[in-house]
């Protein structure tokens, strides 16, 4: 399943180095479509696949305490451009 993430990023410096880092080599079963980020990095939309629970468990590990992630997900039925 696609899982979008919003970030609302408080220190875009550290948050793109770690997201940079840590998305290097994701977990098996973890799939990262897209980085679409404001011009200032203090937010962004991230396309993810995989487990809803996995996915939040990886974002928030990683960038939790320099972001406030919230996610949900795709309807696969209803999105436009989704492949």
């Amino acid at each position: 399943m696609h899982i979008v993430v919003e970030h609302r990023i408080s220190d875009p410096a550290k948050f793109w180095d770690l997201a940079k880092s840590k998305t290097a080599n994701l977990p098996k079963g973890l799939t990262l479509h897209k980085v679409l980020p404001n011009a200032d990095g203090s937010r962004a939309v991230c396309l993810w696949e995989g487990k809803l629970v996995d996915v939040k468990a990886f974002v928030d590990g990683a960038t939790g305490h320099v972001s406030k992630n919230e996610f949900f997900e795709v309807d696969a039925k209803k999105a436009v451009g989704l492949t």
